[in-house]
């Protein structure tokens, strides 16, 4: 008889891991649930060496905006009728790109071997996030899939865009400021030394913002290549610590502290989570081991310590409201909503209003951000080329006045 290697959380939402002997591996995860345990990877292991057997590799993960595409139509085609291994046939003949043609290739390959759709998903050659997997899964218990996946697929998506808010709040003044700085830098290096040997000839006192511009200009020629390259090294140096969890953690803590992006980024974080929390617990999936998966969603390290801690409160006896009270300080909407939805045993809901309102703060906040900025930086601009233009142009008058 097959044997099959598994984890799975338990009833305190611990990971678990163990070896069961089954006849298929639906069998496997049926005397796995009989267990009281909610099974999170399957896998089957050989007879030779006791090894696993061989899986698609890990190559990457999947945007979350494909990934809600993706499911949102087997939801559709599900609803209608249609078997899985059919439906996933026409979704890959209707893939807008060959990354999610593969993607739902993997996953059809794993249904057509006899395997569900949540371990297809799981040994798909894209990492599929653990909260997808285990939605899946119970969707696929409570017979109810259709329904799930579009709860999930709206989750990625509404994921997707917070993200995508604070990427555009980022990127528009990083490029406004980063060509700022390239125009600047080339009149410093090759405009203003030609217009200086010529102010240079005339031995004359040039104004004081003309001086400056000079200095400015000179220190460029002479030293902007170590500057650039110190930066550059910077960068390498950065990306490698992030390469130490220690270090990443510091960051991730510090960048909580950052005005604006740092708020931003707690706004995201509890919206994803309280998202998550919401749909997994509407699913059926046990509390603690929903907790369990919502903290992994968590981006920010530091965040998700605490919600770690939350779920280590719990698992201790804690109710949701006092372990958030507790450990997550300035969430007094999280806190009171929470109490909320326990008090009215509607818990899964509350948290799905948690994270619309966290969702539709984070894009005001933007907004508001992005229109205080736009002035900002124009009037800054303008400013740095009106600076330059009159230390050119205010000697080339004085000059013309004494001709």
């Amino acid at each position: 008889m097959p044997a099959f290697d598994y984890t799975a959380y338990n009833r305190s939402g611990k990971q678990v891991s163990g070896v069961i002997s089954a006849d298929s591996e639906r069998q496997a995860r049926r005397l796995i649930k009989d267990k009281n345990l909610l099974p999170s990877t399957l896998e089957q292991l050989s007879e030779q060496n006791g090894s696993g057997t061989k899986r698609f590799g890990i190559q990457g993960s999947v945007d979350n905006l494909d990934l809600s595409l993706l499911l949102q139509q087997q939801a559709i085609l599900i609803q209608s009728g249609l078997p899985l291994e059919e439906s996933l046939r026409m979704t890959i003949e209707q893939a807008e790109t060959a990354k999610q043609r593969r993607l739902v290739e993997s996953w059809r390959s794993e249904i057509v071997e006899g395997r569900s759709f949540s371990e297809a998903l799981r040994r798909s050659p894209y990492k599929i996030p653990e909260s997808i997997v285990a939605g899946v899964g119970v969707g696929e218990e409570t017979g109810h899939l259709h329904n799930i996946l579009l709860r999930l697929s709206a989750e990625l998506e509404t994921s997707a865009e917070n993200r995508k808010t604070i990427t555009r709040a980022m990127i528009y003044p990083l490029t406004l400021i980063g060509f700022s700085i390239i125009v600047v830098s080339m009149m410093m290096v090759w405009v203003v030394p030609k217009l200086t040997a010529v102010f240079a000839s005339r031995n004359r006192d040039l104004p004081w913002i003309t001086e400056v511009v000079v200095s400015i200009s000179n220190f460029a020629q002479s030293y902007g290549i170590y500057v650039v390259a110190i930066v550059l090294l910077t960068v390498v140096l950065f990306y490698q610590a992030m390469k130490s969890q220690q270090t990443k953690l510091r960051w991730h803590q510090l960048v909580l502290n950052f005005p604006g992006v740092g708020r931003w980024i707690r706004m995201a974080d509890i919206s994803d989570w309280s998202r998550n929390l919401g749909v997994l617990l509407n699913s059926g999936v046990p509390a603690l081991a929903a907790l369990n998966i919502s903290a992994a969603v968590v981006s920010n390290l530091a965040l998700r310590r605490k919600f770690d801690d939350v779920t280590e409160a719990m698992r201790q006896g804690s109710s949701l409201h006092k372990a958030l009270q507790d450990n997550l300080e300035g969430s007094g909407f999280l806190v009171h909503m929470v109490g909320s939805g326990e008090a009215s045993s509607e818990l899964d809901k509350m948290l799905i209003r948690v994270a619309e309102y966290y969702s539709a703060r984070l894009s005001n906040a933007v907004e508001v951000f992005l229109k205080l900025l736009t002035p900002i930086l124009i009037i800054i601009m303008g400013g740095m080329v009106l600076a330059i233009m009159a230390a050119v142009m205010l000697p080339i008058m004085e000059m013309g006045n004494t001709i």
